[in-house]
This record gives structure tokens, sequence and C-alpha cells, in this order.
């Protein structure tokens, strides 16, 4: 919640933000060492993305002892404040939202599993962060009384891979940020400006990490018969980037804008202008992003893994996301039908608005209505 405003810290806000104001719940946030009625501040980006940096240059084995220690001081904490009798009947229940549950049995903890890239694409994370969710999981999954998620899709894999009773595990939806819709044509040109951007893209949003598939992506913007350029927003993430190489000294470097994290409302903007949303991802626990660009009128490509056609429903191009040719494909036959991007667009508002926090607040919360 207090890290940078990715896909979890932007569900985390949004989530506390909303049944902060449905007043039937008392809310506090754990800090490592107290508890505070005050949602906690987003981390710095620049300090937070140096920090990063600097820790991806240590051997893997450090950085797991560090974290290691790390959460163990967090539990410590957690516990720490906890023993005291008023602390624990202040509250019903505690929520986890890190990687593992925190060995804690003072009140009942509901433990929040995003998705399960950890176990099944593994190649895909550091892996000193693998070895942190293997160590922990086999220990602390016992001190979890109900799991939440983010779809039914992870559920059944969290059912399955865990050999979890099924009314122990609950998927309750994400939803765009309220912020996301459509905007004024001079706004949009206004940003587009501000980042050098050409008249009509293509959007790529999300950090740029392996499971994101942006490899293939290069590979179908390629062999597409358009031209039309691409434009990365997202966080540097982690692991090889080897599609920076092959478009360095080819024609596809200059088709290719890289602008980093954006500001919210500089999101929306781009969001608007783009000609679609391009999100090849191999696996997603939810992808909000799909959901986002729907709200601001851009039609969607996206895989049809995981849970993305539960979420995408029947308003986004599903396509393989092994498959370069199928992608390249969808590309070509959105960007030149008119009429079908139209359809698209209408069917994604009423997809986005099919999601929302308050519905997703509300259902949080009869969760951890169960656990009393």
């Amino acid at each position: 919640m207090s890290g940078l405003l990715t896909g979890i810290a932007r569900y985390l806000r949004n989530l506390y933000g909303t049944m902060g104001l449905m007043d039937q719940v008392d809310l506090a946030y754990f800090k490592g060492g107290t508890v505070e009625n005050v949602m906690p501040a987003l981390a710095d980006p620049l300090q937070r993305q140096r920090y990063a940096k600097a820790v991806r240059g240590l051997p893997d084995s450090v950085v797991f002892g560090l974290r290691a220690a790390r959460w163990l001081k967090y539990e410590y904490g957690l516990n720490r404040v906890f023993s005291n009798g008023r602390a624990s009947s202040a509250f019903d229940v505690y929520h986890e939202t890190e990687l593992t549950p925190a060995k804690f049995t003072k009140i009942p903890t509901v433990y929040s599993i995003y998705d399960l890239s950890l176990r099944y694409y593994r190649e895909t994370h550091p892996r000193e962060r693998v070895w942190f969710f293997e160590y922990f999981i086999k220990t602390r999954l016992q001190y979890a009384g109900h799991i939440l998620t983010i779809s039914e899709f992870v559920r059944q894999e969290i059912i399955e891979e865990f050999k979890l009773c099924p009314s122990m595990v609950t998927s309750v939806p994400l939803a765009p940020d309220p912020l996301f819709g459509p905007c004024r044509a001079d706004r949009v040109e206004k940003v587009r400006l501000k980042y050098h951007l050409p008249n009509s893209y293509l959007l790529f949003v999300s950090s740029l990490e392996p499971r994101k598939n942006i490899d293939l992506l290069i590979e179908a913007l390629e062999a597409a018969t358009t031209d039309i350029p691409l434009v990365l927003v997202g966080w540097q993430g982690w692991g090889e980037k080897k599609w920076l190489d092959k478009i360095k000294g080819t024609a596809l470097k200059r088709r290719i804008h890289i602008i980093g994290h954006l500001p919210d409302d500089d999101l929306k903007a781009i969001y608007n202008g783009a000609a679609a949303l391009v999100y090849p991802s191999l696996y997603e626990g939810f992808g909000l992003p799909i959901v986002e660009a729907m709200a601001c009128g851009c039609p969607v490509i996206c895989s049809n893994a995981a849970s993305m056609p539960e979420v995408a429903g029947d308003a986004a191009i599903l396509v393989d996301p092994q498959k370069s040719d199928e992608l390249a494909h969808a590309i070509d036959t959105l960007v030149h039908d008119t009429d079908l991007r139209t359809s698209f667009i209408t069917k994604g508002f009423k997809q986005a608005s099919s999601f929302s926090w308050l519905d997703t607040a509300g259902k949080t919360l009869d969760v951890f209505k169960k656990m009393l």
C-alpha cells in the first residue's frame, strides 16, 4: 500500500479509500511498529527506483536474507503491538496484503493472493523473490483464516495448488480507478505534445518485466502491415530486456516511445488518445490496464490466457500470447477497421462500468464479517 503506485498499491488504496467512506467499519494501518488511522503515503518514486536498482545489483542470496530479515522484524512488530490486550480487543480482523501471511494469531487473518505467478512463472521473477515466497508460504499459510483473491481464475488455482476447501477462498474483482474516463480533446493533445508522442499510437501500460511479454509485442509490431508507433508506459521493472537490444539500430527504434511511469492525469489522457491498448501478458491475476483503458474509451487487444478473458468479457480482441502473427493480425484489423474500433469502444465502456470499487469494498467487507 505504501510502495510504488503499481497494480497492488492501486488496488489497496482504492479498496480502503472506498471502505473508509462506507461508515460500516473502523480502519487502521499497521506501519511496522505502530497502528495508525491514516493510510500510509506512497513511496517517493525516484528514491524507490534508485533503491530497487541498487538492491538488484546484490547477489540473490543477500537480497533474500535482507528480505527475510525485514519480514521477521515485521512479524515481531505486529505481534508486539497486539500483545497489548487493548490493541487486540480494538480490532476484529487483520488483512495481510504482502507476499505471505504473517505468523500472527491475536486476531483472525485474511490473506490476499493476487496471482500464482511465483509458482507458475518463476522464471519471470527475481530468484530471491521466488525463494522468499516458497520459504515462508510453507510455514505461514496455516495462519490465514481466509484467502482473498481478485479473479475466479486465480481462486480456482489457489484451491487446487494448496489443496484448500473452496469455502476458504473468495474472489472479489477489482475495478478501474474512478479517475479513468473520457477527457477533452484539448487535454489529450496537450499531454501528447508534452511527451512528444505521434498523432496515432498503440499503447502498452505495465511494469516492463518478462511476464508482460514485450518481446512478442515487438515481434508482432515488426510483422504487422501498419507502421503505427508503440508507446510503452510503466516502471522499468526487472529482468532481461532483449527487445531493447533488438530494436537498436533498426527502423523499429523510431516507432517505439518509452516514457516510463506517468502521473495518473497524464496516463488518463494517453489512454484517451491511443488507437488501442495492446496487452499480451503471459499471465495476470486480473489486469487493471484492461479496464482502465476501456473506461477511457480505448479499445483493447489482450491475451486469451489466465484471468484476462474473465476481465475483458466480449469487449476486447483476445489473442494467443504465444503467437506473434495472431497479435500482428489483431493490430492490423483494429487499426484499419473504424467500425470495429467503435464497437469495441462501446463494449468497453459497458464492461468497465460492470466493475466498481463500491462493489469491491462491500464484498470484501462481507469476507471480513464472515471471519467474526
